[in-house]
């Protein structure tokens, strides 16, 4: 057997090796599509819009088990718009989630772009789970939101996401606690670059309760200020529904955004209703040093989910914002410009598909 016969081999065996060590690998991910007509004080508009029930987007997961309670896995996730087959961000595929990880008794130590620990602990408590008019992210939107707006202008923000993330979680082992620890160094030249993110969360889960609070600190470059958000966030199980609430306060500057969140789901039949109601208190000073203690805002929004199986659904949401002062809060997929102290509401029918 020849150099070249010997070195072949032994690279076949290397792959096979590693092939064969990887427990596995799933691809799945959701396809989301509805017809949606929003109205504000621009008009009306009617379109059709991409994940309003579940965010389309698809996921390439595995996990290998390494022996000794050890495993590692790795996680990418990127969003596309169903409606024109593009992806739903031009710079980033992954946008939504990429990471790896290794796990143990001891927890989980994971690298990558990840959720933030406090979108986590108040989207949560969302029943729309912030996609879709009903969705909640409406009333964090970064342009009627002062606070978000002088933090983070039109760009990237950290709100939900960070690049650069190095986190730790801890173990599912500790008698309902749980937790999560995340810091993200902004590197120059990334997309989200012009910031440095540190934030954590922590909570306790046992039978129907489960209670936890959250912070999250931006440095921005700019300015080197920070902007903070912390707050708290329960829910409670009864006989299927589950009444969710959070309370979460975000500052940058002088200028404060309030929000409590209250949703209910109710299972009935083989469909889940679900209601929530948004409360937004702005408070401190613009850039300009005006007052925004009068610009307020509210968002009610209610829905249906009818389930045909196990992966597919029918649903209809419907939601409805009422602003104050000088508060341009709106429902998604409107005309731009919604005026100031005007109201917005929205309504849609969609189909949502597992795969």
């Amino acid at each position: 057997m020849t150099c070249n016969q010997l070195l072949a081999g032994a690279v076949l065996c290397a792959l096979g090796a590693g092939a064969s060590a990887q427990s596995n690998v799933t691809l799945t991910g959701v396809v989301d599509a509805a017809v949606r007509h929003s109205t504000n004080s621009q008009g009306s508009l009617t379109s059709l819009a991409s994940g309003s029930n579940s965010t389309s987007r698809f996921i390439i997961r595995g996990v290998e088990d390494l022996g000794s309670g050890l495993k590692a896995s790795f996680w990418l996730e990127g969003a596309f718009n169903a409606d024109t087959g593009t992806s739903a961000v031009s710079n980033q595929f992954f946008d939504r989630r990429s990471t790896v990880g290794l796990a143990g008794p001891w927890g989980e130590v994971r690298l990558g772009r990840d959720w933030n620990p406090a979108f986590l602990s108040w989207a949560g408590t969302d029943p729309f789970v912030v996609v879709g008019v009903g969705g909640a992210i409406n009333m964090w939107a970064s342009a009627p939101s002062v606070a978000l707006r002088r933090a983070f202008g039109a760009g990237a923000t950290t709100l939900s996401r960070s690049n650069n993330a190095l986190q730790y979680l801890l173990p599912a082992n500790l008698g309902g606690v749980y937790g999560q620890l995340m810091v993200a160094p902004g590197e120059e030249g990334n997309a989200q670059g012009s910031y440095d993110y540190h934030g954590a969360r922590l909570g306790y889960a046992a039978g129907p309760f489960d209670v936890g609070g959250f912070y999250g600190n931006t440095r921005i470059d700019a300015t080197n200020a920070q902007f903070k958000q912390s707050g708290a966030r329960a829910s409670y199980h009864f006989g299927g529904a589950i009444l969710s609430g959070s309370f979460t306060q975000s500052a940058y500057l002088g200028s404060k955004h309030k929000a409590l969140l209250v949703g209910l789901s109710v299972p009935v039949g083989v469909g889940v209703i679900k209601a929530s109601y948004v409360k937004v208190d702005q408070s401190g000073r613009d850039a300009a040093g005006a007052s925004i203690a009068a610009d307020d805002a509210q968002r009610f929004a209610v829905g249906y989910v009818h389930n045909l199986s196990k992966r597919t659904a029918v649903y209809v949401n419907a939601g409805h914002v009422s602003n104050k002062g000088r508060a341009t809060f709106a429902i998604s997929g409107g005309p731009a410009g919604n005026a100031p102290g005007t109201s917005s509401s929205g309504y849609e029918v969609g189909l949502r598909h597992h795969f």
